[in-house]
Parts: C-alpha cells; structure tokens; sequence
C-alpha cells in the first residue's frame, strides 16, 4: 500500500506491506495512522459508508498542507492511495486513486489487474469511475469490477423509495472496518442509511453469513411482483370485458373481478335485459336471429301494403317508450333514495365510530384508575336514540354497563358497514338497468320515428321500418356474437390466470415462512455460542454473559429480546458495550468462514479497539482471539496509540507483523 503526498518541497510518502495475518500499526495520536486505515478504504471507493458526502476523508496532510520533519509546512499539489489486493484465486488487483490533482477527478479510479503480484507492472491500465451513477453495475463502474473481483454477486433487496434496490459495497463493509471516531459508539456497526436500504443492517449480515434468508427474500420479492402481474392482467381483462358488454348494454354476470383459485372459478355469463328481465344473451341471439329469418323469407313489403300493421307496430312502439320512460323514471327515485340512504349510513357510521372512541376512551380511564363520569369523554345521550340519559329509567330496571354498550356498538357498526354495503351493490344494479332501459328507449324511440315517417311516406316504397328492423337485427347479431367470442377469449384467459395465481399463492405460502433453513439455524448458533464465548472469555460484568445472545431475526445482540445498548438504567456500562462489539465482529467471521457460502472479505480493520479504558486483561483476550483469526485466513490492521510498553504486554506471545510508525508523521520525504 502506498499513500502519497506531492509537495512544493518534495514528495511525501507511506509504503507498506500488509501481511496476510495480524498487523500492528502502534503510533502516537499525533502520527496519522488512522489515515492508513482511511487509504483502504478510500482506494476501493468506499468512504460512502461513513457519509454520503464526496469529500475526502483526509486530513491537511493530503488536501491542504504538509508537515515536513524540519518544523516547516508546504502546499499540498497532488496526493493519492495505491493499493493492491489478491482475491481467493491468487489474481491481483492495483487500484489508484487521486485525493488531490491536477485535472484528475476524485472519482476516476485507475486500475491493473494480473494473474500475480509480480505480472502488476506490465499489465494494461484500465480506467474506471467510482462514487457516481453506475458505479455498482455499469461495465466501467469500479464497485461491479471490485465485486466480480471479490466473487460477489451483490443481490436486490428492498428498498425505501424504490421497489428493489442493490445491497452496494458501502452496506457490506461497515461489517469488516470499526473508524475511531464513531465506529465504537454503538454495539451494532454503524450503517450507512441514505442507500435506502430496508433492513440495511440485516440484509448485509444475511449476506456476509450467507444465509439463504436473503435469497427467500429475492425470491419473494420476484413472486410478490409475478402475483402483481397477474392482478394487473387479471383487473385488465375484466375491464375490457366489462366495457365491451356496457357498449352493447349487457351485463358480465358470474364473473371475479379479483383473481380466485381454478377451484373458485366460474365461468362469466353475458346478459342483456330484456322486458324486465336479464336473460342470457345466448338465448336473446336466437330470437333475434328467428327475427331476422322471419323478415327474410317475407321479404321487405312495401309501405302501402303495411300501412294496417305499421299502425299497430307505431301504437306498441309508442306504449313502449311510455312504459320504458317510466320505468327509467322509478329507478331515478330509486337511485335518489339510494343515495340518500348511503349518505344517512355515512352520517350515522361516523357518530358511531365517534362515540365508540368516546366510550373506549372512558373504559381506558376507568382501567387507570379514575372514577370520572361519562361526561368527561361522551354527550350522555344513548348511542342508538339519541335521548338524553340523566337520570331516565329503563322500562325493564336494567340499563346496559359500558362493555355491553361499546360491544352493542361494534354490532351496530358491523351492521351499517354491510348495509352501505348492499347499498352500494343495490345503486350499481340500479345504474346498470337504468343504462340497459335507456338503450331500449332510444331503440323503440327510432323505431316510432321510422313508423311515422313511414305513414307519412310514399306507399310505394319499401316499408323503412322492416328495412331499420332488418338492419338493427343484423347489426345486433353481428355485434352480440362478437361479444361472446370475446367472453370465451376471455374465459380461457381467466383459466390461464387461476392456474398461474394458485401457483403463486402456493409459493408465496412456502416464502412466508419465517422460520430460517437448517443451514441457517446452524450458522446463525455458531455465531451466538462464539459471540457468549467472547464476551465470557472478555470479562463482561454488567450482566451475565449467557443472558446475551444473537438474535435470530434482526442478527444483532439482544438482552432479554432488546437490542443491547449503552444505559447505565440497564446495568450495560460503555466497557462492557466494546467489549460485546469486539465480540459481535470476531463472531460474525468465525460464523461466515463455517458458512458453504461464505461472502465475509477476511478483513477486519479496527481503529483504536481500546476504548473507554477496557480492562488489558479483556484487551488481550480479545487479541488473542485476533491472532486465532489471522490464522484462518483474516487479514487483521490493528491501529493504536497506546503506549509501545503497554502493547508489548498486550502483544506477548502473539504472532504479528508490526507496520512502520517512524516519526511524528505518517507521510515521510521521499530521499534520492
């Protein structure tokens, strides 16, 4: 790793090796070593997760300023991080990228990529973008490069104000890096929440442990979005139809309009109204056709000839206009009453959810202990007649107590729901007839106006009546048999869809189980019994170790079913809480590397882990436990300013590689 700083005095520089074990950066505050750690990430473009901010997280060492070992400062005109990472194959990766320069955006990443260390330099450099739009999944995007490079396929998960969104690098490595500042404030690790992620913390958890809750919730997710698909074609094919039979004033009858099971189907019928009745349209095509054949073997008479019969045709058309206008005049007052009936249901369903609240309030206060009458919170009048209630008598001596009054209540409100209800179904009933009769009046009114046009003709011609009558018959037919095809088309669509909506529900049934897999279950209990074992081994005093735990729905620590949190009310002190987070860490690796699909980076960077003076006894059990790590192929940076003398009793008998900290500065003059 390099981290480097050009100055008007020369440049500046830190190189080091990080060996694939446990390493030790011990340096005075003063000296910068948090700026190692910083470099990591900042190389792999991941400082979002501690900001969505775009600045870097730098001091003025690689921004502003430089402090050279002669006491002096120099301008700061470029600065960058190099860093070079091998993935589990042995390929190798070098990514640089500028903090500072001169024409070269923050967000361009250059990169090279070998089959090994040594290939790096004469390897081809490609060029790439982080931090911007893309970065996660387009061809040039650093972050889809660094997550095929990983062997991460990064899932889709839900998200806030999207439908589905990536679970991005940035929400995954909170979970291997703890930042001095902020990093320790909190047992959980600090989440990134401007993602907009749902469950940020638990859907990465998921996929570092490799849990296939995460891919039951991907599935879930694809089938919720296939039973919307077929809810959308479902309410689509119904509204065609629907239009089409209103456009011939007819009726869908026995038809869903809501997906049902293929047990549950039914197939629709087409109506139309005729008389006073709605009959089937199939047997009204058959009169219509017996009509038409009727008028075709006659043959068309002429207007002469039919003067007798279209007087009687004129004074039945002429009847029919009145009896059909009067009808149409009936279902108007009916619809008036009807609507006048939905708004007194609306009126009185809003007085009882008042009062309900009234009495439910009073029950509340009377269960608290006060003895307060009813007037505190209701009118006194009688929630079914309205009379007042000071004092009146009951005819039986019996008045109803408040429990009886409230359930009397609901019975009422569950009464006017289902009354608005049928009063709802009762006025589009209503409407559908009323359009049906409306096309019949203006059927017999045509009919009546050819009549007497007819009467008032010449007797030679054609009787235009007959001839209207043929062509509406025909015209009738035509359109009538159209809509059946289309009600079988759509029938064998329904049928389609009722087979696809039980296969979704049933799978939808199996996704909704939350219990976790066998395999799950297991993983998850390694990091439980790892997690009580540390905080046993760490010396944890506020409360009894085995009464702490992992749980296994949210994946975090819990005391007693509440997330574990620093209260002194609760006995929880701040040592004890780093102490749990040193364990909550270390138990999230040792449980991902047992996982069959372990996606843990096998990287832990902790920033002064010693925080509100731990115990060094804790101090070096928790190192140990670092070195037990290390040796199982986690690659640990361990940065401290404690003193070397302290450390070193902290360090006996551990096996670590100690990074260079010479100086009072990380970054050092570059010489020859």
């Amino acid at each position: 790793m390099e981290i480097s700083s050009r100055t008007d005095r020369g440049l500046l520089r830190y190189e080091t090796n990080l060996s694939p074990g446990l390493n030790v950066i011990a340096a005075p505050n003063s000296f910068g070593k948090s700026t190692l750690l910083q470099g990591v990430i900042y190389a792999l473009g991941l400082e979002g997760m501690f900001s969505s901010s775009r600045k870097p997280p730098f001091g003025p060492a690689l921004l502003t300023v430089a402090d050279l070992p002669d006491g002096t400062r120099s301008p700061v005109r470029e600065s960058w991080v190099s860093l070079t990472i091998a993935n589990e194959q042995g390929a190798h990766m070098r990514c640089k990228r500028f903090v500072r320069g001169d024409g070269v955006d923050a967000s361009l990443v250059m990169t090279w990529k070998a089959g090994s260390r040594g290939e790096l330099d004469e390897a081809s450099r490609v060029d790439m973008f982080v931090r911007q739009p893309g970065a996660a999944f387009r061809e040039l995007g650093f972050h889809r490069e660094l997550a095929e490079f990983l062997g991460w396929d990064l899932p889709v998960v839900p998200g806030f104000n999207a439908a589905e969104v990536s679970l991005y690098l940035e929400a995954l490595f909170p979970l291997f890096y703890v930042e001095q500042k902020s990093g320790w404030s909190g047992v959980a690790p600090r989440m990134p929440t401007y993602l907009g992620i749902r469950d940020v913390l638990r859907r990465s958890v998921e996929y570092v442990l490799g849990l296939s809750a995460l891919e039951r919730l991907t599935a879930l997710a694809a089938v919720k979005s296939e039973e919307d698909d077929v809810k959308k074609r479902w309410q689509s094919a119904s509204d065609r139809l629907g239009e089409a039979a209103k456009s011939l004033n007819c009726r869908v009858f026995l038809h869903q309009e809501n997906p049902v099971t293929p047990a549950r189907r039914q197939h629709c019928v087409i109506e139309v109204m005729e008389e006073e009745a709605w009959i089937p349209l199939e047997r009204q095509i058959g009169v219509w056709r017996q009509r038409l054949g009727e008028l075709e073997q006659d043959g068309i008479e002429p207007a002469g000839e039919h003067t007798h019969q279209a007087r009687e045709d004129l004074a039945a058309a002429e009847t029919s206009v009145r009896e059909v206008g009067g009808r149409i005049r009936l279902i108007d007052e009916q619809l008036n009453l009807s609507r006048t009936d939905s708004d007194a249901l609306a009126t009185r369903s809003a007085s009882l959810d008042i009062e309900r609240n009234r009495l439910a309030d009073l029950r509340k206060l009377r269960s608290l202990g006060s003895t307060l009458g009813i007037t505190s919170v209701s009118n006194d009048v009688c929630p079914t007649c309205g009379q007042l209630l000071d004092g009146r008598e009951t005819a039986t001596g019996i008045a109803a107590d408040l429990e009886q009054t409230i359930a009397e209540i609901e019975a009422e409100r569950e009464t006017v729901r289902a009354a608005t209800q049928s009063a709802e179904r009762r006025r589009a009933t209503l409407e559908r007839n009323r359009s049906s009769l409306q096309a019949a009046l203006h059927g017999a009114m045509r009919q009546a106006r050819a009549l007497r046009d007819e009467l008032a003709g010449p007797s030679a011609v054609p009787s235009r009546a007959q001839v209207q009558q043929q062509i509406l018959l025909a015209s009738s037919i035509e359109r009538a048999q159209r809509l059946l095809d289309l009600a079988d088309e759509a029938d064998e669509y329904f049928d389609e869809l009722s087979r696809r909506w039980q296969d979704v529900r049933d799978r939808l049934a199996d996704l909704r189980d939350g219990t976790l897999s066998r395999t799950d279950q297991q993983i998850v209990s390694r990091m439980n019994s790892s997690f009580q074992a540390q905080v046993q081994d760490y010396g944890l005093r506020s409360v009894p170790p085995s009464d702490l735990s992992i749980n296994e729905s949210a994946l975090i620590p819990v005391n007693d079913g509440v997330e574990l949190t620093f209260d002194l009310s609760m006995g929880i002190s701040a040592s004890d809480m780093i102490r749990t987070k040193w364990a909550y860490y270390l138990s999230l690796f040792e449980a991902a590397i047992s996982s069959p699909r372990n996606r843990h980076a096998r990287l832990l960077m902790l920033d002064e882990p010693r925080q509100q003076e731990t115990d060094r006894r804790s101090l070096a059990a928790f190192v140990k436990r670092l070195e037990r790590a290390a040796g199982s192929g986690c690659q640990v940076i361990y940065a401290t300013s404690e003193d070397r003398r302290d450390l070193e009793e902290v360090l006996y008998n551990v096996e670590v590689a100690m990074l260079p900290a010479n100086g009072s500065h990380l970054l050092a003059p570059v010489t020859g």
